[in-house]
């Protein structure tokens, strides 16, 4: 595969980091994760305005299924840097990670003082240490276990209710379909940002769902399956996370996520 998507043009970023913003995951995080530089922020300053736009009009569900969702934010980052790491291409997972500007730990603390959940500043300052490293393959795979397990653990803090997990995944899949439109036009792959973070969020609930399907609750596991049989097909959307061409049409994840809502609705 290429290094990166034809005219990747990166998005608008804040000043904020993404991975931890506590003082404690910021001492583990090297000069280039921990800060973006005025530069960089002016470059991007216009970037991904398409993307965004439609982002702020998927209206996300409240309580548990709004901090799940958040979680799904940092869930879809970190799977894409380290997919696009593991594929060869470093240098885009790093930008990838400086400049995504959808998972800032700070916007989540206070969901986390009210679940009492454990939080994964700690997970998170490691996987950008050995990301900006350079390191093993076998490094950065067993770095992105340890953070995907803090999240689920921060996430069962919440008690979330078979239906609100439910509802979550369909505000994964709604922003989804945002960000493949604000990346994707005619089936070119223009905003490489976009692009990716749509397949972030589509894989972090398609992860969820199979975690569903496989539960020892009956109910739980069968709304996992039928939402699973939701998303046959839609990986056909993303031929590679650095792709310069994609599908013309992706209404498969708004159709997605209209049944996800239905089968969350069917939930008592």
């Amino acid at each position: 595969m290429p290094d990166r998507a034809k005219n990747d043009t990166p998005r608008r970023v804040s000043p904020r980091k993404w991975a931890a913003a506590t003082a404690a995951g910021l001492a583990l995080v090297s000069p280039m994760a921990a800060a973006i530089t005025a530069p960089k922020a002016a470059l991007a300053s216009e970037a991904g305005e398409a993307g965004e736009a439609g982002e702020a009009g998927v209206v996300l569900s409240e309580g548990p299924s709004n901090f799940l969702t958040q979680l799904g934010y940092f869930e879809g980052t970190y799977r894409i840097i380290a997919g696009l790491y593991l594929g060869g291409a470093r240098d885009l997972a790093r930008e990838h990670m400086e400049l995504s500007h959808h998972a800032f730990y700070e916007d989540i603390e206070p969901a986390l003082d009210t679940y009492k959940a454990p939080g994964f500043a700690g997970q998170a300052a490691h996987f950008n240490t050995v990301v900006n490293e350079d390191a093993p393959d076998a490094e950065i795979e067993k770095a992105l276990s340890a953070v995907l397990e803090a999240l689920r653990a921060t996430a069962d803090a919440a008690g979330a209710s078979p239906r609100e997990r439910l509802m979550s995944l369909h505000d994964l899949m709604k922003l989804a379909a945002a960000e493949y439109e604000g990346g994707v036009e005619e089936g070119r792959v223009e905003m490489g940002m976009e692009y990716r973070d749509s397949w972030g969020f589509y894989e972090s609930a398609r992860s969820r769902a199979q975690a569903m399907a496989e539960s020892g609750d009956a109910v739980l596991a069968q709304a996992g399956r039928d939402v699973l049989g939701q998303l046959d097909g839609i990986e056909a959307l993303y031929p590679g996370l650095t792709a310069e061409e994609a599908a013309k049409d992706a209404s498969l994840l708004d159709v997605a996520a209209g049944w996800i809502e239905i089968i969350a609705l069917r939930q008592e």
